[in-house]
């Protein structure tokens, strides 16, 4: 993580985009129970309303109006098995990552979730969390009482679809015998010939040997063709 970019965040109170925890998360040996509060944040801010990333950094006591107090954590979660028990319970994948930061001689794990199409749900019941329950962020805390209401989730999808990229569509040229790549635009020209009237060709009365360009003028006083 960008050692700027943490430091501007250790100066921002909790919002719908940070949330600070001092002590890591009850993760390895944990209950359900404790380990469904890592899952409600992460869901909470999947889910949440906003337009930028979603941070929450572990080992950091909030302090608000000023800079956070770094109180650094020893206890390490293992990426890999974070992102096998997050996505293996939603409905879809959720895109997020987990790293280690050193701040002021201490060390601090960051979570980042980024912000992508939703919702998210849980599939199944998991420790405090009920299934198919939309769990959202406002402001600084995700109340497991209080899940999106079905206007919500609709709202949801509409402004997923909203900022959906369009498909598009490129095309290039090739040589095909060369196999070298000529590039998007394909620069060509194109001549009008006029062939001259039929009366005006004069006709052949001795046999003599025909050359190609011949044979081709023959054919054209056969033709009623005009122009090519």
């Amino acid at each position: 993580m960008d050692a700027t970019l943490l430091e501007q965040l250790l100066y921002e109170d909790e919002s719908s985009t940070l949330d600070f925890k001092k002590d890591q998360y009850e993760f390895d040996g944990g209950s359900d129970d404790e380990r469904s509060e890592l899952l409600k944040d992460i869901l909470g801010f999947a889910n949440g309303w906003r337009r930028s990333d979603g941070y929450i950094l572990i080992g950091v006591d909030d302090v608000r109006g000023g800079r956070s107090i770094v109180v650094g954590t020893t206890e390490h979660l293992v990426d890999h098995a974070l992102q096998q028990f997050v996505n293996s319970r939603l409905n879809r994948p959720l895109r997020f990552a987990y790293e280690v930061c050193p701040v002021d001689g201490n060390q601090i794990r960051v979570i980042r979730i980024e912000e992508q199409p939703r919702p998210f749900y849980l599939k199944k019941n998991y420790g405090k969390l009920e299934k198919h329950k939309v769990y959202v962020r406002t402001g600084s805390s995700t109340d497991p009482s209080k899940p999106a209401t079905p206007e919500e989730i609709v709202q949801m999808g509409m402004s997923t679809s909203a900022s959906s990229p369009e498909a598009e569509l490129m095309v290039e040229f090739a040589h095909a015998e060369l196999d070298d790549v000529i590039g998007s635009e394909l620069p060509w020209a194109a001549e009008l010939c006029n062939v001259p009237e039929l009366e005006d060709i004069p006709k052949q009365t001795t046999a003599v040997h025909r050359t190609p360009w011949v044979s081709t003028l023959m054919q054209f006083r056969a033709s009623p063709v005009t122009k090519c």
